[in-house]
């Protein structure tokens, strides 16, 4: 019996070969949980863009609504200089700036709505590529809805 008190006194730590243990396991949960958290980030990116792209829809139906002109496209860059109330015309006077999902604040949301009778379709350019909707023809908000992210960079 006092041998095995001695031998709990004596232990007050952990050995190195048990903090290595448990370095080499959170090391291979991190291993698996970055590439998985980053690729959920561009994904929500990605969402919020064909948000943006079903918002300017429903401008352009309100706008359509309101007996505006639905012969000609409409395109529209979005930038910091346009953002006043004065210099937003057209289907960008019924909806809220667009904001760039991957953060550029400067950079330009390009987007193009065209309209087949009173139903409007979108092209719509994010900078750098990183999500461009449109590229194989105008989408209507069907459209976006049925493909979801799968829209960008078609």
């Amino acid at each position: 019996m006092k041998k095995w008190l001695k031998q709990t006194k004596n232990e007050k730590g952990l050995t190195l070969v048990e903090l290595l243990a448990v370095v080499v396991i959170l090391g291979i949960i991190a291993a698996i949980a970055v590439p998985s958290i980053s690729g959920i980030i561009e994904n929500s990116k990605k969402d919020a863009a064909i948000s943006n792209a079903q918002q300017v829809l429903s401008a352009a139906r309100l706008y359509a609504a309101s007996g505006g002109d639905t012969d000609d496209d409409f395109n529209f860059t979005e930038s910091t200089e346009s953002s006043t109330e004065e210099e937003r015309t057209g289907i960008a006077e019924y909806h809220e700036p667009i904001t760039n999902p991957w953060g550029e604040a400067d950079s330009g949301v390009e987007y193009t709505i065209s309209f087949t009778g009173t139903v409007p379709a979108i092209i719509i350019e994010f900078p750098d590529g990183k999500c461009d909707i449109g590229n194989d023809g105008a989408q209507t908000a069907t459209d976006l809805s049925q493909k979801g992210r799968d829209a960008c960079n078609e």
